[in-house]
């Protein structure tokens, strides 16, 4: 005797649910796929450089390469120990930072400059034909204005450059740039205590 299987509505049910289900995480799966597609514009631009980009390599090199020359400057030139401080971190953070664009844009068309611009290098010469307390007064006074009028180029390339590595060293040495520029603040209040 053969009994009829009362469940067997229910087994079609479960088996119509089963492929409804499979076929909305089908669906789900699809749109995920796709999505991440769009999300290929947001990636990191790491092999094309704009304009600006290279223009940022050289000016900020230049710019680089000039405090590095500062920073040595303030140790031959310098007599109060708060300049000297400077002047070596100076020289050593813009070393790391010279370092570190150099290996971004290591095997790349893009140039950077070994050299310091012609106004800085006019500036450089000044402030090398003084010494002691004097030129302590200058060199800091001048940090002062070349670090306020540094921060629009890290600045300019975060906002208009196109790669992404090289607007994350601007972020990067924009930050250093700020630092710098409270240090040579404290340099200038304990230069101008001591004068009074």
């Amino acid at each position: 005797m053969r009994t009829t299987n009362v469940n067997q509505p229910a087994t079609n049910t479960f088996s119509r649910k089963a492929r409804i289900t499979g076929a909305v995480m089908l669906s789900a799966f699809c749109l995920v796929g796709m999505t991440s597609c769009e999300d290929d514009e947001d990636d990191p631009i790491l092999n094309t450089y704009n304009q600006q980009d290279r223009n940022f390599a050289m000016s900020s090199s230049q710019y680089l390469n000039a405090q590095i020359d500062f920073g040595q400057l303030a140790l031959d030139n310098g007599e109060d120990d708060s300049v000297l401080e400077y002047g070596t971190m100076l020289t050593t953070e813009n070393t790391e930072s010279i370092t570190e664009l150099e290996g971004l844009l290591a095997d790349t068309d893009v140039e950077i400059s070994s050299e310091i611009s012609s106004a800085m290098q006019a500036k450089f010469d000044e402030l090398e034909m003084l010494s002691g307390e004097e030129f302590d007064e200058a060199f800091i006074d001048f940090q002062l204005e070349l670090l306020n009028d540094s921060m629009s180029m890290f600045e300019n390339q975060n906002d208009n450059g196109e790669n992404n590595s090289l607007k994350d060293f601007a972020d990067k040495t924009l930050g250093k740039t700020k630092d710098q520029r409270e240090d040579a603040v404290l340099v200038k209040t304990e230069i101008d205590i001591e004068n009074i």
